[in-house]
């Protein structure tokens, strides 16, 4: 992942201007409340493809859902998170 989008994930975490899951990560989309979406490198083609559908700028996290979730201090796995503007 490119440093200064991890940068503005990590920041935008921290803050709580994040969408994480799938669900809530599209409609924030459709909505127009996103800048971008990071996926996690195991998230399934399913879900890959459904994101890419949607047409937003999308960046894959270097880490699994797993690490992801502790990215953004959850105890269960996180495979999408939405960046709010």
């Amino acid at each position: 992942m490119e440093e200064k989008i991890a940068k503005k994930m990590a920041e935008k975490i921290n803050n709580k201007e994040v969408f994480i899951g799938m669900n809530s990560t599209v409609r924030a989309y459709k909505n127009g409340q996103l800048d971008f979406i990071v996926y996690s490198k195991n998230i399934s083609e399913n879900m890959l493809s459904r994101l890419e559908k949607l047409g937003a700028p999308l960046h894959k996290y270097d880490g699994d859902s797993e690490s992801m979730s502790i990215a953004c201090g959850k105890k269960f796995n996180v495979a999408v998170i939405g960046i709010k503007k």
